[in-house]
């Protein structure tokens, strides 16, 4: 007589995340320990960084149970009745605690917690260690590498808005506070510097983004330094590319790596999801650090959880990149979870880049940059 299984055959669910290895690699290495654990297998789909920048989370939600999202998509998102809450997951408070920075709060809007930070980026400093010795710690220092015409700076829509946003809060004037949404001199100065980087880096960098510029800084020994880019951890890695990357904090006014603009990534769960209680499990699993600091970060993830950002086999892994950046993590700028929010950082981002590509700021731009909450936010920043 043939005896039957009585173990159930794995739940699989369907998730979403962005295209590149960071962003998939370490999802599909955690597999196995998810299957053992939680008896679910995860079909990954991926989209471009640009879509999981750009593209509203109602849009896909509906094919998927898991999605990794971006922050600033959360309020438009909840609005859109798309995601879960997971306020009440037993995990939440503890992840809290190990959030890199704010990224875990980044998650946050009315009072809830939509999504759990598995991956922490802001803007660094990239450079090649076998040319130069470190990243610029002060502006001056980067304008003394462009006159040796050694620097890389991107400056795609997206990524020029990360500068100015970044440089607005190191000027000490944030973006979006509940006093104003900016303040129109220091716009003006912050716009005017970033003309003068423009100036000061190859043509090309109008249309690159930090994969971009960090593939030019291994393709050859022109350029040694890329200033106001995401870090991506995989550059710093054995094998990974035919050189190493170095990573380091945030180029600042006084030298103290405040004000980068946060990154990242989350996973949330959809509402659509016929499995609700088993992907919010899921969805702390990979945001835990037991995850995080050992099968997530080997398969090439860059991990939200702080255990896995000071532990000792991810900084040897990753050639100290975590804990070179960390500080700036700490101090990063967080945009805010607002209705409206994605719509208008697409536009601000191209109105920043089209006044550098005009080489020109006058009070048309700046009131342009005004009128924006206005004609987009559907609630005020809190």
């Amino acid at each position: 007589m043939t005896m039957k299984s009585t173990i159930a055959p794995p739940l699989v669910l369907k998730g979403m995340t962005w295209d590149h290895p960071r962003g998939v690699g370490g999802l599909r290495r955690s597999g196995l320990q998810l299957l053992d654990h939680h008896n679910v297998v995860i079909e990954w789909e991926a989209r471009s960084l640009l879509a999981f920048g750009d593209q509203h989370i109602a849009d896909f939600a509906p094919g998927f149970d898991l999605m990794v999202i971006d922050h600033p998509h959360v309020a438009d998102a909840v609005a859109a009745g798309a995601l879960l809450p997971l306020t009440d997951s037993p995990q939440n408070e503890a992840l809290e605690l190990e959030s890199v920075g704010a990224s875990h709060d980044s998650y946050k809007y009315h009072e809830a917690q939509w999504a759990f930070a598995i991956d922490a980026a802001a803007q660094v400093s990239a450079f090649r260690p076998d040319l130069c010795d470190g990243g610029p710690t002060y502006w001056s220092d980067v304008l003394e590498l462009a006159r040796r015409g050694k620097l890389l700076w991107p400056w795609k829509p997206v990524d020029a808005f990360s500068t100015f946003a970044t440089l607005l809060a190191q000027w000490g004037e944030p973006l979006a506070t509940r006093k104003r949404f900016v303040d129109r001199a220091a716009a003006g100065d912050v716009l005017e510097f970033m003309i003068r980087l423009a100036d000061s880096v190859p043509g090309w960098c109008a249309d690159a983004n930090p994969i971009d510029v960090a593939e030019a800084l291994i393709d050859g020994d022109d350029y040694s330094v890329g200033i106001g880019l995401y870090g991506y951890s995989n550059y710093s890695r054995s094998g990974f590319r035919r050189r190493l990357l170095a990573y380091d904090d945030i180029t600042s006014f006084d030298g103290r790596a405040t004000g980068s603009t946060l990154g990242g990534a989350g996973i949330a769960v959809s509402a659509s999801s016929a499995h609700p209680e088993q992907a919010i499990a899921v969805a702390a699993a990979l945001a835990g650090s037991e995850l995080q600091s050992n099968e997530y970060t080997i398969g090439g993830g860059q991990p939200g959880n702080l255990r896995a950002w000071k532990s000792d086999r991810t900084n040897q892994l990753t050639h100290g990149f975590f804990r070179n950046t960390l500080r700036t993590l700490e101090n990063a700028w967080v945009r805010p979870r607002v209705l409206g929010w994605p719509d208008l950082q697409f536009a601000l981002s191209h109105i920043v880049r089209d006044a550098i590509i005009a080489r020109k700021v006058d009070d048309t731009v700046l009131d342009r940059i005004e009128r924006l909450p206005g004609v987009h936010l559907r609630e005020d920043i809190r």
